[in-house]
C-alpha cells in the first residue's frame, strides 16, 4: 500500500533563502511558555513572608488566588500554615483527600516555584560583607595608605567585598577625585581551586593581620582565553582578602564551595 506522503512547499526566509513549511498546516515556530497570572503572582511573592503566614492567609493568599480555594477545609484541618506549606509535595496533598490528580499537579507546581524561590534567595543571600583596607594599622599596605586612611578616608581605594552561597563579589572604588574605572569581579565556586589563610606583617612589623588567599581559575571562569592561544599565566594569581575576619570568610566559602562540588559530582 502506498503512504499518503505530505507535501511541502518552499516558502521564502529573512534571508532571502527558502524554507519548507507543510502545505497542510501552519509552520511550528517554538517559543517560551507564557507564564499565567498566577505563577506571576507566585514567583513574585516573597518566601521568607510565606513561611511566616498563618493557615488562614495560605487560604486567602494562595490557594484562593490559584483557583483552589476548596481546599481551604482540608487545610484549616490539617494546619497547613506557610512553613507547611513551603515544604509540601504531592504526596502531602494525596494525604489531605485532594482527589483531583490535575489539582494535585497544579498546586505541587506552584509550590515548586516557591521552593525554587527560596533556593535562588539562599544562593545570592550575603552571608558575609565588609571593606578593605580594614580599620587597623596591620591591616594597610604601608605607612603612606595609613596616613591617608587617617588624614584623607575619601583619598584611598576601598574594596568591597560580598560572599554569598553561589560565589565571591568584589568591587574596586578608586580614590575620590581620580577618574578612574571601577573594577567589578566575581569569583564563582565552580572555579575555586585552593584557599590559604595566612598571617602576615605589612606596614609595622610588630602587628600582624590574618589574609585569605583565593585560587581561582579566572581564565576559564572568564572565558577570555582564545582556541590555539597558551594559557593564561596569570589565571592562579589568589585573590587576596585582608581582614580580621578573614577565618570567618575562610569557613563560609570552604561550606559553600563543598556545596557546589557536591552538587557537581
Amino acid at each position: 500500500m502506498a503512504l499518503n506522503k505530505q507535501q511541502y512547499e518552499a516558502l521564502p526566509g529573512k534571508d532571502g533563502g527558502e524554507r519548507a513549511m507543510a502545505s497542510q498546516g501552519n509552520p511550528i515556530v517554538s517559543q517560551p511558555a507564557k507564564l499565567s497570572p498566577t505563577e506571576e503572582y507566585v514567583l513574585n511573592l516573597d518566601p521568607a513572608t510565606v513561611s511566616g503566614w498563618s493557615v488562614e492567609e495560605v487560604n486567602q493568599q494562595f490557594l484562593e488566588r490559584a483557583g483552589l480555594g476548596y481546599m481551604a477545609e482540608q487545610f484549616y484541618t490539617n494546619k497547613i500554615n506557610g512553613k507547611c506549606l513551603m515544604l509540601m509535595n504531592e504526596g502531602h496533598l494525596h494525604e489531605l483527600g485532594i482527589t483531583c490528580l490535575g489539582d494535585r499537579i497544579y498546586l505541587t507546581e506552584l509550590i515548586g516555584l516557591l521552593k525554587k524561590k527560596k533556593r535562588e534567595a539562599e544562593l545570592s543571600a550575603a552571608k558575609w560583607s565588609g571593606v578593605t583596607p580594614a580599620p587597623g594599622i596591620a591591616y594597610k599596605e604601608d605607612c603612606g595608605e595609613c596616613c591617608l586612611a587617617y588624614l584623607c578616608p575619601c583619598c584611598l581605594a576601598k574594596t568591597y567585598w560580598r560572599v554569598t552561597g553561589q560565589g565571591v563579589f568584589y568591587k574596586r572604588e578608586p580614590p575620590c577625585g581620580l577618574w578612574m574605572e571601577v573594577r567589578t569581579e566575581y569569583m564563582d565556586y565552580r572555579f575555586f581551586k585552593d584557599l590559604e589563610l595566612k598571617t602576615t606583617r605589612k606596614c609595622l612589623c610588630c602587628c600582624a593581620a590574618t589574609e585569605l588567599e583565593m585560587y581561582v581559575d579566572d581564565h576559564d571562569a572568564s572565558g577570555a582565553q582564545k582556541e590555539g592561544e597558551p594559557p593564561n599565566p596569570g589565571a592562579f594569581h589568589p585573590h587576596v582578602l585582608r581582614h580580621p575576619e578573614a577565618a570567618q570568610v575562610e569557613q563560609i566559602i570552604r561550606n559553600s564551595w563543598n556545596k557546589v562540588r557536591l552538587v557537581a559530582e
